[in-house]
C-alpha cells in the first residue's frame, strides 16, 4: 500500500510474512514538499509512478549483468504492454494460501512512460545526493526472489558503473527520450473553431473556455477562480492557488490565510475545495502580482462581457459559504469533470457542423485549449517571418512561458507547435529563402549553439 497525507509517505507489502518497506520514501516526500516546493497532487503523481516501478522490482530478478540503466530499460518496455503483479495471503480461519492482484499497469502511451521515467529518475537522484557510492539501491530495487536467493541483505543488488554514478549526479536522464510520432499541433483544438465554440457555450461555460484558451490556464486553475481576482475596472484577472499564502494577485493577501480566516476553510483537509490542485503558478512572474495574458484584448473583453451574463448564487446564501467563483446553482463547486462534459457535447456539435475538422476534434480534452494557446503563438511567430517582421518575434517565446506559467523552455516546446498547414507554408518560406541566398552565392546563416559549455 502507498499512503500520502499533508505530512508522510510511506509505502509498503507483505511478501512471504515478511513486510518490506520503500526506504527513504518519506525523506524524499520531504525534499518535494519542502525544497522543490512541489504541489501535493505532483508529489502524489511522482511518489506512485515510483512505487509502481518498486512493485515490479519485487517481482522481476535481476539478469546477468545487468545494471541500473539496463534494469529499469526492461521495467520502461513493460510499460508499453502492461503488466500484473500478483501477491499471496494465507486467511487462518480457513488455513488456505490465496492469489490476490497487488496491481496492474495498463499498456501506457509514450508521453505517459516519459512522465513514469521521470518521475522514477528523480527519486534516483534525490538518493544519490546524500550517500554516493551505495546509492541505497539494494534497500528498494532488490527483486524480492532474488534477495531470498541470496539471503535477506546478502548485499547483492544493482551495480553502478562509474558512467551511471556521473549521469545520476547531473541533470542528465539515464534513459535518452523516447520521441513520439506526434508533432505538429495534434493535442491542440482547432483555433479557427474557438470562436464558434464560445458561441455555443452558456455564459459559465464560455468564461472558462476563455481562461482554458485565451490564457492558457489549467482545468482545475480556472476552477480556483474567486469574486476577490477579477479587477472591473482595469479588467484584469489572477488566479491564485489556495493553498499558497504567496501568490497575491490583486487581493494582496496570502490566499491560504485567508481562506482559513474569512471563511474558515483549510484546503489541505475540506472535503469540499481540496480536489481542485492547482499545480504551477501562472503567470511564471507570479510574485509581480501578474494578472493572466490573454491572446488578444478582444478575448479580455468578451470575458468581461461574460460576466455580466453570469450570475453565481451570492455568498450569503451558500451553505457553507466560500468564494469560488464557478458553482452548480447549489452553490457547491463545479468540477472539471462537468466542464467536460459540456465540453464533449460541443465537440460533437462542432463535429457535425464542420466534418473536416472531425478527426482534429475526436478525443480532445479540455486541455486541448491550453495546447491552442501555444499553437497560436507559434503561428503567429512564423507569420510575422514570413511577412519579414523577424524583429517582432523576439520576445514571443517570451510571453508565451510566461502566460502558461512555464519557468523551464522545454515545458513551453510542448505546446509551441504550429498546425501542419503553416508548418509546410514556413518549410516553403525558408527553402525558398535558403535558394534565394545560394543563387547569389551568399552562404546561408550559420546555425550556432553551445557545447560544453563554450560557443561553437
Amino acid at each position: 500500500m502507498l499512503i500520502v497525507t499533508n505530512k508522510l509517505a510511506y509505502a509498503s507489502v507483505v511478501v512471504g510474512g515478511n513486510v518490506i518497506t520503500l526506504y527513504k520514501l518519506n525523506s524524499y516526500y520531504k525534499y518535494l514538499k519542502l525544497v522543490k516546493r512541489n504541489a501535493l497532487l505532483t508529489i502524489e503523481n511522482k511518489l506512485n509512478s515510483l512505487y509502481h516501478f518498486w512493485l515490479w522490482t519485487l517481482v522481476n530478478d535481476i539478469q546477468n549483468d545487468e545494471d541500473l540503466q539496463l534494469y529499469f530499460a526492461r521495467y520502461l518496455v513493460a510499460l508499453e504492454s502492461g503488466f500484473k503483479i500478483t501477491n499471496e495471503s494465507n486467511i487462518l480461519e480457513f488455513d488456505e494460501e490465496i492469489e490476490y492482484m497487488l496491481y496492474e499497469s495498463k499498456p501506457k502511451q509514450p508521453s505517459t512512460i516519459e512522465k513514469e521515467k521521470r518521475a522514477v529518475e528523480s527519486f534516483f537522484k534525490y538518493m544519490g545526493t546524500f550517500k554516493a557510492k551505495e546509492y541505497n539501491i539494494e534497500k528498494n530495487f532488490l527483486a524480492y526472489s532474488q534477495q531470498s536467493k541470496y539471503n535477506k541483505g546478502s548485499g547483492y543488488g544493482l551495480k553502478m558503473s562509474k558512467y551511471m554514478q556521473n549521469i545520476l549526479l547531473d541533470n542528465v536522464s539515464i534513459l535518452p527520450f523516447k520521441d513520439t510520432n506526434n508533432k505538429g499541433d495534434i493535442k491542440a483544438f482547432p483555433f479557427k473553431l474557438y470562436d464558434e465554440l464560445l458561441q455555443l457555450a452558456k455564459p459559465q461555460e464560455r468564461l472558462l473556455y476563455l481562461l482554458y484558451g485565451a490564457c492558457a490556464a489549467r482545468s482545475n486553475q480556472a476552477l480556483n477562480l474567486t469574486f476577490y481576482d477579477i479587477d472591473y475596472s482595469s479588467k484584469n484577472v489572477w488566479l491564485i492557488d489556495p493553498k499558497s499564502n504567496d501568490q497575491l494577485g490583486y487581493h494582496g493577501i496570502g490566499r491560504n490565510q485567508f481562506l482559513k480566516d474569512v471563511y474558515k476553510i483549510d484546503i489541505a483537509t475540506d472535503s469540499a475545495h481540496k480536489k481542485f490542485p492547482f499545480k504551477y503558478p501562472i503567470p511564471t512572474n507570479y510574485k509581480a502580482r501578474t494578472p493572466l495574458f490573454w491572446l488578444n484584448n478582444n478575448y479580455r473583453l468578451l470575458f468581461f462581457n461574460a460576466l455580466a451574463e453570469y450570475s453565481p448564487l451570492p455568498e450569503s446564501l451558500r451553505k457553507p459559504r466560500h468564494p469560488f467563483f464557478f458553482v452548480r446553482s447549489t452553490g457547491k463547486r463545479l468540477s472539471s469533470g462537468e466542464v467536460y462534459k459540456s465540453f464533449k457535447k460541443h465537440l460533437k456539435q462542432l463535429s457535425d457542423r464542420h466534418p473536416s475538422y472531425a478527426y482534429k476534434l475526436k478525443g480532445l480534452g479540455l486541455h486541448s485549449l491550453r495546447h491552442m494557446f501555444g499553437s497560436v503563438m507559434a503561428t503567429i511567430e512564423a507569420k510575422l517571418i514570413m511577412n519579414g517582421q523577424s524583429e517582432k518575434t523576439q520576445h514571443i517565446k517570451w510571453f508565451t512561458s510566461n502566460a502558461m506559467g512555464h519557468s523551464n523552455s522545454s515545458s513551453t516546446d510542448v505546446y509551441f507547435n504550429r498546425p501542419w498547414d503553416v508548418e509546410i507554408e514556413f518549410g516553403e518560406f525558408i527553402t525558398s529563402l535558403m535558394e534565394s541566398m545560394q543563387n547569389k552565392d551568399i552562404p546561408p546563416p550559420q546555425i550556432r549553439g553551445v557545447r560544453n559549455g563554450k560557443k561553437w
